[in-house]
């Protein structure tokens, strides 16, 4: 077999001689590669590749994927090896080949509900990290459906319904339009062969029915472009068979308002709104059908103007739909992301530059005029999705029985066991990729073959996995085993964790838990009852340590703040106030008021002189003089100029814990006139309010005169110093 005159001029045309020199190679090798091999139509095997390859040229695509086209049976059906491949074809191709023979897997890939074909179709799409594998394997299953007759009736029917359920749905996620609707005919033909017929027949008498408006309607809108100045070209469509029989099945016959549709494509997006005014001057639209996928594109990046409107006739109105777009749009609406190859000049080649100049171009057009504007970054992905393929977060592999699962990038065989059962996860002691064994922690690449090794033996998951599993599925029920299944183990995990955790902040965690408010509050937001299901979802990791002891550390931090700025209020307190005592008949050495008894004017004091840090007052009665060195204490007095100084002295109020105690205290106390320096409260194991304050007295007399006012409040059971 011969290549046709016709396609080397048209493939040196588009790719010059040095590509038509690459592509003539290919042909070559898959012709030596498939000698002898017939298709099921007695032709040589030799025709499919080339037909693949014409499809691809039509479709501008650069020369790799044309060779690729060529050779991409090679591997399967011949002797072929990757290294003849890499020899011959540079790393490119080897690379498009290699990954398309996974695909082989897809054909004996046992698909049983939604869920998996969406797999299945996401696995095509990923594979090899390079989109040109999707765009060739949708012209190679073009082919085999142009071809379909030669095969059996169950054939026939098995492979335009496999067409129908992957490949169609990924020429639409492509934006491929035209391979789209080709599909879906030729797979409409063998699924709903009765259908096909009734809905051929209805859009043949309706075509001829209409010709004369589609002529009418073509003058009148080349008038209207001539009136404007716009330059523009008119393309007339009848809507696919298949798609007005979708159509039909979901909404009824009266609901298809666009079997005929006129295509009016322009230079620029202006130019697109422009003409929907004017043929909304001139044709009354229907309501509800004015649709602007320009300012808001469809998922795919499918852009254009629609609208549906009424053309009247002698016997009435027929509703007919008008779509305007731009060349640029028009483009991406045929070929979808494989317009990244198109070129944009007549006679010159798209580099692989160009191509991304002109997408990037199609893209940041979107909005012109009024339409949304795609981000620069927004513009890159989708050129990055055409160059790397697409999910390139997901890896999607194969069960031993050629099930298709998703799974998130990096995951590992133990991510595919919890995937597919918790029993499987909770009992795998090993894995095989590709029929090889491999350490659980093994990454999982798309098209693998996964195989989980168990055990009724094993002791359940590590906890370490955990750490090492990618997918929240299998962390989730990881973390559910150990919940269920180690209560008593994750209670003592649980509590050393905290326990270890507080004691290297400095704090002992019974002490943090005394906190019943933050306790109560920690327990109602994470849903556990009791301390003992605190300690076991910290075990488990249902729940970090920070996340229990943050609010107890955090409100402990600030108590130890207030109190130290409060020391140190009351020690500079003492410093201003101790020049009113006398020791052993001297005013003039260096004094400070002891923090551990707070000693006012009128209390029996004595001074204990410290080395080197002068002398401190206690009370005669302080418990902590007992343990001093009793040589060290000195007698002292008040003089008379104490009587004119502020001092600071504490208190304590054991009470009734009810409401109101504190506005009870502070009132008693403002009622003497007297400042408060701190007050602060815990409740005691019995129940009890402890109250601790600091006050401003001058006197003792003046301190004992305020505690029995507070002992006078009902609740209150004691106050002391």
């Amino acid at each position: 077999m011969q290549l046709e005159k016709e396609f080397l001029e048209q493939v040196e045309q588009l790719y010059g001689v040095e590509g038509k020199k690459q592509i003539c190679k290919a042909f070559e090798f898959a012709s030596q590669k498939h000698f002898g091999q017939k298709k099921e139509n007695g032709a040589d095997h030799i025709t499919h590749p080339y037909n693949v390859a014409k499809i691809l040229v039509g479709m501008k695509a650069d020369v790799s994927a044309i060779v690729f086209g060529f050779i991409h049976e090679c591997l399967e059906y011949t002797d072929c090896t990757g290294k003849e491949i890499l020899d011959n074809f540079g790393p490119v191709v080897y690379n498009l080949a290699i990954s398309a023979t996974k695909l082989e897997i897809v054909k004996k890939a046992r698909v049983k509900n939604p869920e998996e074909t969406e797999n299945l179709r996401k696995l095509i799409l990923s594979l090899g990290k390079d989109a040109r594998i999707a765009f060739v394997k949708l012209a190679d299953r073009l082919h085999t459906m142009q071809t379909l007759e030669y095969r059996t009736k169950e054939r026939q029917l098995e492979t335009a319904q496999e067409t129908l359920d992957i490949y169609v749905p990924i020429a639409e996620q492509l934006g491929m339009n035209r391979f789209k609707h080709k599909l879906e005919d030729l797979c409409f033909k063998y699924v709903f062969p009765e259908e096909y017929e009734e809905i051929n027949n209805y859009l043949e008498q309706y075509k001829n029915k209409s010709e004369n408006i589609i002529v009418d309607i073509t003058n009148r809108l080349n008038k209207m472009l001539k009136e404007h100045k716009i330059e523009a070209t008119i393309q007339s469509r009848v809507k696919s068979a298949f798609g007005v029989f979708k159509k039909i099945k979901k909404k009824g016959i009266n609901s298809v308002y666009d079997v005929i549709a006129l295509r009016i494509i322009v230079k620029e997006i202006k130019d697109c709104y422009t003409m929907l005014g004017s043929v909304h001057n001139v044709w009354k639209p229907i309501e509800g059908r004015i649709k602007d996928y320009i300012a808001t594109p469809k998922k795919n990046f499918y852009r254009s103007l629609h609208t549906t409107v009424m053309y009247p006739t002698e016997t009435g109105f027929i509703p007919f739909e008008i779509q305007i777009r731009t060349e640029d749009m028009h483009i991406y609406c045929e070929y979808g992301m494989a317009a990244h190859w198109m070129y944009k000049e007549h006679g010159s080649v798209a580099t692989s530059q160009q191509g991304n100049e002109a997408l990037f171009k199609m893209k940041n057009s979107m909005a012109s005029g009024g339409g949304k504007l795609l981000e620069q970054n927004e513009t890159e992905d989708v050129l990055q999705t055409v160059k790397t393929g697409f999910y390139s977060n997901k890896v999607f592999v194969f069960s031993p029985n050629l099930n298709v699962v998703e799974l998130p990038e990096g995951a590992i065989p133990l991510d595919f066991a919890y995937s597919i059962h918790s029993n499987l996860g909770n009992k795998c002691v090993g894995a095989k990729i590709n029929d090889k064994m491999v350490p659980i922690t093994t990454k999982l690449k798309t098209g693998d073959i996964v195989e989980i090794l168990t055990s009724a033996n094993t002791n359940g998951p590590s906890r370490d996995w955990l750490k090492i599993c990618k997918s929240k599925s299998a962390i989730t029920k990881i973390k559910s085993y150990f919940k269920k299944e180690k209560r008593e183990e994750n209670i003592k995990i649980g509590k050393e964790m905290l326990e270890e955790a507080a004691k290297r902040k400095g704090y002992v965690l019974s002490k943090l838990f005394e906190d019943k408010e933050i306790m109560l509050e920690i327990a109602v937001k994470h849903h556990l009852i009791s301390t003992d299901e605190i300690f076991a979802a910290v075990g488990y990791g249902g729940i970090t340590v920070a996340q229990v002891l943050g609010k107890f550390i955090a409100k402990q931090q600030q108590l130890e703040k207030k109190e130290k700025k409060l020391i140190l209020q009351t020690e500079n307190l003492a410093h201003k106030t101790n020049d009113g005592i006398i020791i052993d008949g001297h005013d003039d050495l260096l004094k400070k008021v002891a923090k551990c008894c707070s000693p006012i004017p009128g209390d029996d004091i004595v001074g204990y002189v410290s080395r080197g840090k002068g002398v401190t007052i206690h009370r005669r009665d302080c418990l902590a003089l007992k343990n001093l060195e009793q040589d060290r204490i000195v007698e002292t007095t008040w003089n008379s100029k104490s009587l004119s100084e502020v001092y600071t002295a504490s208190l304590r109020v054991i009470a009734k814990n009810s409401a109101g105690l504190f506005n009870e205290i502070s009132t008693k106390i403002a009622d003497e006139k007297i400042d408060i320096t701190f007050i602060n409260a815990d409740v005691s194991k019995t129940g009890d309010a402890n109250v601790s304050l600091g006050v401003k007295i001058k006197s003792r007399g003046q301190l004992i005169d305020l505690i029995n006012k507070i002992k006078s409040i009902p609740n209150v059971y004691d106050v002391y110093r």
